[in-house]
């Protein structure tokens, strides 16, 4: 723009663009003001060279700072989702932002601020990391307690966060005089690089994702303790979030939390023993009780196995009895589909012959031709007023034409009887 000026002998050695607009404008100058326009060149070439040398400064300045506060930034991240217990990689990233820092050639006050600040943010992003992994540790390096155990006031945590000694528990009180934060900045230290404020934050997040978890917890538990057993009785497995004895500790307190894990872990063996018996005969049930019966002088251990044995036999056993059909087709998948196509295609006599074989297969004594739920239908069929006679005489008939058996013809008629014997109770309560 104002070209080159040689240094030593104050001569333009290299035209530029101000020379080509200055030697335009001089001609349209008033002839009485043209050679004192002429004469101030060279002080208007060194004013505009100067403020065109700061402003071309300030904007690489501009630029770096963009550039630096984008790396630190990114950096940040890093540390935010590594693993605050690697104080190697820590310490590597850390250093990478001072590395970074010292390459800007700012000002040693302005330098000293921008360290300053950097320790200060990656010492928190670490914080956070840990917050998001383990708040209760988190609170507990600053000295305070959680929410369960009682919860002490900011000012206490963060004496207790800058009054450590040679050791490296965090909050640990010693005599040891505490150490300049400004002044003194060691990597190793965790806290020695945060203010006052950063740790009353950091403590109040610790706080909020602690009291967060414990919310989670204690739903899963909830949730866990409601459907966990029943689920694994009926398919075998639970899809949620099986808690561990870590949760109800942390939810109840070491020692309740430890009772009420095992009432927990108790359920679960029933429902698991539940599920295993399904397809067991009667006389297996029977057997599989009569074996595990604890004797005299028997551990807590074996009753409880025992009882827990005892209670899924009784579940089984109850629910055969109750609904023998719909026992045996919940249980056998095949079943299932042969009464969903019966109820399709009106014809029952394969879905019944094979309920029929399931049932005596698993020893039940009082064989059901139906499930109970078709018989219900099959009932409701005779009481709707509002059906047309001969649909409901079709529909039965039906149920009728798939028995050739006359033993189940007739369990197949009292079964109906009964159930309409229940259908007029509920009627006419």
């Amino acid at each position: 723009m104002y070209g080159q000026v040689d240094p030593r002998s104050g001569q333009v050695v290299k035209s530029g663009l101000f020379d080509t607009l200055f030697d335009d404008a001089l001609p349209g100058m008033p002839e009485s003001q043209r050679a004192n326009f002429a004469g101030q060149n060279e002080a208007m070439r060194a004013v505009g060279a100067r403020r065109m040398a700061q402003r071309q400064l300030q904007q690489r300045k501009d630029y770096e700072q963009v550039e630096t506060t984008t790396v630190l930034q990114a950096i940040t991240t890093a540390i935010g989702k590594a693993d605050p217990d690697d104080p190697v990689s820590f310490e590597t990233a850390r250093q990478d932002g001072l590395d970074l820092i010292s390459k800007r050639g700012l000002d040693p006050q302005i330098r000293q601020q921008v360290v300053k600040d950097w320790v200060s943010t990656a010492a928190k992003a670490r914080f956070e990391a840990l917050i998001a992994r383990d708040p209760k540790r988190a609170l507990e390096m600053f000295g305070v307690g959680t929410p369960t155990s009682g919860r002490e006031a900011p000012g206490d945590a963060i004496q207790a966060a800058g009054s450590f000694g040679k050791g490296d528990r965090i909050g640990k009180r010693t005599s040891d005089p505490v150490p300049d934060p400004i002044v003194t900045k060691p990597a190793a230290d965790p806290l020695a690089n945060l203010s006052p404020n950063d740790i009353r934050r950091l403590i109040d997040q610790a706080h909020a994702a602690n009291t967060a978890q414990l919310i989670e917890a204690r739903t899963n538990l909830t949730l866990a303790s409601q459907n966990a057993p029943d689920a694994i009785a009926n398919t075998g497995s639970y899809a949620g979030n099986m808690p561990s004895p870590g949760d109800f500790a942390a939810v109840y307190g070491t020692e309740e939390g430890g009772e009420q894990y095992r009432d927990f872990s108790l359920k679960l063996d029933v429902g698991r023993q539940t599920f295993d018996m399904r397809t067991m005969s009667n006389q297996a049930i029977h057997a599989a009780l009569s074996d595990a019966e604890p004797g005299p002088g028997s551990s807590l251990e074996e009753q409880e196995r025992y009882s827990a044995l005892n209670e899924a036999a009784s579940r089984n056993l109850m629910a055969r009895t109750a609904d023998p059909g719909g026992y045996v087709r919940q249980i056998f998948p095949d079943i299932e589909l042969a009464w969903n196509d019966a109820s399709k295609n009106a014809d029952y006599q394969g879905a019944i012959i094979r309920s029929v074989a399931a049932q005596q297969q698993l020893g039940i004594e009082d064989v059901q031709p139906l499930p109970d739920s078709i018989a219900k239908r099959a009932v409701m069929s005779f009481a709707n007023h509002n059906a047309k006679v001969s649909d409901s005489y079709t529909g039965n008939r039906d149920l009728f034409g798939g028995i050739s058996d006359p033993t189940l013809r007739l369990k197949l008629v009292i079964q109906l009887i009964y159930g309409g014997v229940l259908l007029s109770l509920n009627i006419n309560q």
